[in-house]
């Protein structure tokens, strides 16, 4: 590869890094655009977590909300994501902990936890379940979380 080959490359990743980006906010507008109805009607598992917790940490996604705290640090009151199936891969869910379950050692070995919005889909485009804006409970095993978030103050 010669100097100014090597000179681009960087140059390129940084353009293909961007597009991606730009791809999956384009996404997300039209998602936002197209679901319209159902985003209004607040039954999404991140509107439960704003009702319970007062604040939306940041966009309409969970996939988007940044974590504070690892997994094996979650206790009741804390916010849990667990992966869905998405078209773009990076479907996520946020649930609140109302316990956590132990082992007899005292390792975690799941949570019980509420959300809205779970169940057998009804509607795959704007994620929407046969329980849409109706409060479930459930219990999560430790491997299915991803990460997780402590609200302020709590």
């Amino acid at each position: 590869m010669n100097m100014k080959a090597m000179a681009a490359a960087p140059l390129a990743a940084l353009v293909l890094l961007g597009s991606g980006a730009a791809v999956q906010a384009q996404n997300n507008t039209r998602w936002m655009s197209e679901c319209a109805g159902w985003v209004a009607k607040k039954g999404y598992s991140v509107d439960y977590i704003e009702q319970r917790t007062g604040e939306r940490p940041s966009g309409n996604m969970a996939q988007n909300w940044r974590s504070n705290l690892e997994p094996k640090e979650a206790r009741a009151g804390d916010v849990v994501f667990l992966y869905v199936a998405s078209a773009d891969g990076n479907g996520q869910r946020a649930e609140i902990v109302e316990d956590v379950l132990r082992n007899e050692d005292g390792s975690i070995r799941g949570f019980r936890t509420s959300s809205m919005n779970l169940g057998k889909m009804v509607e795959p485009y704007c994620h929407i379940t046969e329980n849409f804006g109706k409060v479930s409970m459930r219990r999560v095993e430790f491997d299915r979380v991803l990460r997780a978030y402590r609200p302020p103050g709590k």
